[in-house]
């Protein structure tokens, strides 16, 4: 089996579905985020081609060396979120020649049903009531764990961390039977804001606090983790297995959370969820979305012994739900805050090629 071509098809959901199409007409599929598909485009004509084609689609962890490091000649080492997208199509396409679940390829599932938490954000530019109508959205949809997110747009620091509080305070009253409830700064305080805001938090009852400062602060993340009671969590920017392994020893956060492309795909990820096994650190990851990346993330998240906590579920950057689940089918769609995971080969998705057709952007 080889790869004969990689290609990269533009949808108006706000990603570009990538196929890495083989001659034995087994194809695997991911997701590009949007924001950086004309990016990725240009490392695909210019490293990811070159590498791929020609080569045997199923030596995943050759592949991976090869654009993350470099290999002989090919000297490549492309941003962990590109190696990701590559990494979540070729996971894909050997679950579909082995006829397995990525599932169990990567060592069989603890658990096919997966409880996810409701991730609504732009809470920088909300009032209270604004959130509260999010969070009441997601409750309507039946989702019984939350988190509210700040998603600061440009450098800002401690702008107005008392409207943050009454955000997540009138979240908290709202959800007063104890319902799982997390807050993300986004990384918008400094430490000594984020310990007095992490202790006022404390006091109504919060299950994580995630990047409460900028996330290449260690130090300081290991100030606040050591000052606050509350999980405090960090890790969704990072690339790559050493970078977790210095965010642990000189950050020293409750919970890592790898992103399943920025972290550098399942085969990455799953190596960082050993690592924190092995220091006995609980994971969580970031994966805001609906669609085939969320179901590479939700897959390799189900392998983990002691992943208990809910998984992360937005509709905000996914396009409408209803396309998604058009172009991949219902496997896309929780059903009452709950993701039960498949065993069809790959990903489980069942790519609808007329709602490419119809997706596609002219």
């Amino acid at each position: 089996m080889k790869i004969i071509d990689i290609t990269s098809t533009p949808l108006t959901i706000g990603k570009d579905l990538l196929r890495v199409e083989t001659d034995a007409g087994v194809e695997g599929w991911a997701e590009v985020p949007g924001r950086n598909n004309a990016v990725f485009d240009a490392y695909l004509e210019g490293s990811i081609k070159p590498a791929l084609i020609g080569e045997d689609p199923r030596l995943i962890d050759r592949h991976w060396e090869t654009l993350a490091l470099g290999r002989g000649e090919q000297v490549y080492r492309l941003p962990g979120w590109v190696v990701g997208v590559v990494d979540v199509a070729l996971w894909d396409l050997l679950g579909k020649e082995t006829g397995l679940p990525v599932h169990t390829l990567m060592g069989g599932a603890r658990r096919t049903t997966i409880p996810l938490y409701w991730s609504t954000g732009l809470g920088w530019r909300m009032q209270p009531e604004e959130m509260l109508a999010l969070v009441k959205d997601g409750w309507e949809r039946g989702f019984r764990a939350f988190k509210i997110r700040m998603d600061w747009r440009g450098w800002r620091q401690d702008v107005d961390p008392e409207k943050d509080f009454q955000l997540f305070k009138l979240a908290r009253e709202y959800l007063s039977g104890g319902e799982y409830l997390g807050f993300d700064a986004n990384n918008g305080y400094s430490v000594s804001t984020a310990i007095q805001q992490g202790r006022r938090f404390e006091e109504l009852g919060i299950d994580h606090f995630e990047e409460p400062i900028p996330h290449y602060d260690l130090p300081g993340l290991k100030e606040v983790s050591d000052a606050l009671d509350v999980a405090v969590s960090a890790g969704e920017q990072d690339a790559f297995r050493w970078w977790f392994q210095h965010l642990v020893l000189l950050g020293n956060p409750d919970i890592l959370q790898p992103d399943i492309l920025n972290a550098g795909g399942p085969s990455e990820v799953k190596r960082i969820y050993e690592l924190a096994t092995t220091l006995n650190k609980p994971v969580m990851p970031h994966s805001p979305q609906a669609g085939i990346n969320s179901l590479a993330s939700l897959h390799v998240y189900a392998t983990v012994q002691n992943a208990t906590r809910p998984h992360e579920f937005s509709i905000e950057f996914s396009g409408p739900l209803d396309d998604v689940a058009d172009l991949y089918g219902e496997v896309v769609l929780p059903r009452d805050g709950v993701m039960e995971l498949s065993d069809k080969p790959g990903f489980g998705v069942d790519l609808n090629e007329a709602g490419v057709q119809r997706l596609a952007v002219r």
